[in-house]
């Protein structure tokens, strides 16, 4: 009797010095001093919880490969708990294993389907995988069990922006901002949803109210702009093009080129033709485009022989365009006064496009009338 007595005042003792080690490393762990604490642990007779506290440690580490391998080990012992599931299927997520993850998200929300914090994690994984199209579903889900679940919402609108549903996207951001109309990342994200959807006096408006409540970026800045433009707000377009090349970037090639049209769409020219050679001076390699804007200024001016020379440029640059091909033949016939010369650009473009593009049956019909005028040595 004596005997078992004694044996039971040691695991009594046993028990209270395994107690004991566990509440110092839990202490050294609530603390941040993480490196003594797993040294704690590692002193601890192995048990789910151990494995588990140690997971923990290896996180607030930043050694994710160990807290996995510590997880495993507890969820081999408890394979049922919920709480590191649900922490090593974030670590999967966080990673690499996106599957893993998956799966892991996969099985809680089949164990608790009204938990709207597994499902989107499922989302999470879905979206991490690519499959898009059941990412937004599931957090449109989410919001359905949980409307006030914002992380879901934020994963949600940029993707239906993505997939150019755009009216849902507006729903769902005003939503939020019916409650906060000054809520700083629907604003943004309503803002681009009309952006995308060519609504540019709508998305005005919720780029100008970030700039009241002190959100001036970069984004927001040349977002704003590029929609003064687009809405014909020439003006407001300048203004706020302006701000961006001084504020953020001096070099911005597709600024410079909206500017130029902003400016000739006022029948400012000079200006207009400033800011297409900036464009021209800073864009690589390609800069046909601007070069064809260069000529549109030249013949609002009328200056067909300056039309004539950038557009023989613009083709230069990209000799397969069409397009550009059939307004450098139209600006020498402005030109060029003799026939016979305009003659060979026509002949020229029709020998090269042939039938394949879209000014093939006017460059024939206007080479047979210089051909008659020619052939008749009539003058105009």
């Amino acid at each position: 009797m004596k005997t078992y007595v004694i044996l039971f005042i040691l695991y009594l003792a046993n028990l209270n010095l395994a107690n004991a080690q566990e509440f110092e490393a839990d202490s050294l762990m609530a603390i941040g001093n993480y490196r003594e604490a797993l040294n704690s642990y590692n002193n601890e007779e192995l048990s789910a919880t151990v494995a588990f506290k140690k997971a923990r440690v290896y996180v607030a580490l930043g050694d994710s490969d160990k807290a996995i391998e510590s997880y495993k080990e507890g969820l081999e012992l408890e394979p049922e708990a919920i709480r590191p599931r649900f922490e090593l299927g974030r670590l999967y997520l966080g990673g690499s294993d996106f599957i893993k993850g998956l799966l892991i998200f996969g099985e809680l929300n089949e164990e608790f389907p009204e938990n709207p914090t597994y499902l989107f994690f499922k989302g999470q994984g879905l979206e991490k995988l690519n499959s898009e199209k059941p990412a937004m579903d599931a957090y449109e889900n989410v919001l359905k069990m949980d409307p006030d679940y914002r992380r879901a919402r934020v994963e949600l609108v940029p993707l239906l922006i993505k997939k150019s549903e755009t009216a849902l996207a507006i729903k769902y951001s005003q939503e939020v901002l019916d409650e906060n109309p000054n809520d700083i990342k629907f604003n943004s994200l309503i803002a681009q949803a009309y952006y995308f959807a060519k609504i540019y006096s709508k998305a005005i408006v919720h780029l100008e109210r970030l700039f009241e409540i002190g959100n001036d970026t970069e984004f927001n800045r040349r977002t704003l702009a590029i929609s003064y433009v687009q809405d014909g707000q020439w003006e407001k377009g300048i203004e706020n093009i302006d701000i961006f090349l001084k504020q953020y970037n001096p070099k911005d090639v597709d600024l410079y080129f909206l500017k130029s049209k902003a400016h000739l769409r006022l029948q400012q020219y000079d200006e207009a033709q400033d800011a297409i050679e900036y464009s021209i001076l800073y864009k690589r390699p390609s800069i046909a485009q601007e070069y064809l804007q260069m000529a549109s200024i030249m013949a609002a001016r009328e200056d067909f022989k300056g039309t004539f020379e950038t557009m023989q440029l613009a083709v230069k640059e990209n000799t397969e365009d069409d397009i550009a091909a059939y307004q450098l033949v139209v600006a020498a016939d402005r030109y060029f006064k003799d026939k016979k010369s305009i003659l060979k650009y026509y002949e020229r473009f029709i020998d090269k496009f042939g039938t394949s593009s879209d000014y093939a049956e006017i460059a024939v019909a206007r080479a047979n009338d210089l051909k008659k005028e020619i052939f008749m040595n009539v003058e105009e």
